[in-house]
């Protein structure tokens, strides 16, 4: 094959299954990061590493160049001001120059909860912006919608205790990184995936409550999740330390109430069907070594 591919973002939770299974099809993957060094402790000579910063444009050119397909895997870590210098003004800045180099497909991951307009709030707001920015930059673009990931569940349990915020009563179509790496992989490989948006769902459909408590039953039985009220959230919000509980609040007050939608015929078709259950991931799943 010997495309060769920019993930950028590629060092993440989410980015790093992408680079591998790209590499395992036989791209010639590269990553970009703004610290190498510490890249390279984690990563060892697994992958090529070029220095770049979405938010510096100058830094661009270099690692763009001469690459097929750039890939963008990118996370502002629900704060406001991130989420604009890092998703909207960093997409625009990689699409600029990945047309000026004359790459020949942009990719990104974005969100189920897109539907290509903006309402209010800024981490789906940015998404969109970022969306339009690919669309409107003249390179060939397909853009990634995905559902809720297994691979966020551990985030939910901390200092021996495990919650969500609010009802959250909505059943979600979870995915396993695994699978939507795979989905990415065969959009890059396949011309019919050009100039496309895809929904990216999992076979299950579950509550955030209900996935976190299956987790939790597997690897950390004695721990019984709850639902936090909105109330009690803010409340121990504002306790010292606590800038990233205040930073999701209203992250997860708005998927309260917002259905995903359901639009994975075309995806399936073109991409093939993710097939993990959350008790398949399950039993992949090494929790980290205390």
């Amino acid at each position: 094959m010997n495309q060769k591919v920019l993930v950028i973002g590629g060092t993440g939770m989410l980015g790093l299954p992408v680079a591998r299974r790209l590499k395992a099809d036989g791209f010639d993957a590269a990553l970009m990061t703004t610290d190498i060094g510490r890249a390279q402790a984690s990563l060892g000579t697994e992958f090529e590493l070029v220095y770049g910063d979405v938010t510096r444009p100058e830094t661009l050119p270099g690692p763009i160049e001469n690459r097929d397909i750039v890939y963008l895997s990118l996370n502002a870590g629900h704060d406001p001001r991130r989420y604009r210098e890092i998703e909207v003004s960093g997409t625009e800045n990689v699409a600029r120059v990945a047309a000026e180099a004359g790459v020949r497909r942009i990719s990104m991951i974005s969100g189920a909860s897109s539907e290509g307009r903006e309402e209010g709030i800024i981490f789906l707001d940015a998404k969109v912006r970022a969306e339009q920015a690919l669309m409107e930059c003249g390179v060939p673009y397909t853009i990634m919608r995905p559902s809720w990931f297994f691979e966020t569940l551990p985030k939910y349990v901390q200092g021996g205790r495990a919650s969500v915020i609010g009802r959250q009563p909505i059943k979600r179509n979870w995915l396993a990184a695994a699978d939507y790496a795979r989905q990415v992989s065969v959009a890059l490989q396949t011309e019919a995936a050009a100039g496309k948006c895809f929904y990216n769902l999992g076979p299950q459909k579950l509550t955030i409550l209900e996935a976190v408590t299956q987790f939790c039953a597997r690897h950390y039985p004695e721990i019984k999740p709850t639902a936090v009220s909105y109330w009690l959230a803010r409340t121990l919000a504002l306790a010292p330390g606590q800038q990233q509980l205040r930073k999701i609040i209203p992250f997860f007050r708005y998927f309260e109430t917002r259905p995903e939608p359901e639009e994975a015929a075309e995806s399936d078709r073109i991409l093939g069907p993710n097939l993990m259950t959350l008790e398949e991931w399950l039993d992949g799943y090494q929790p980290p070594a205390t």
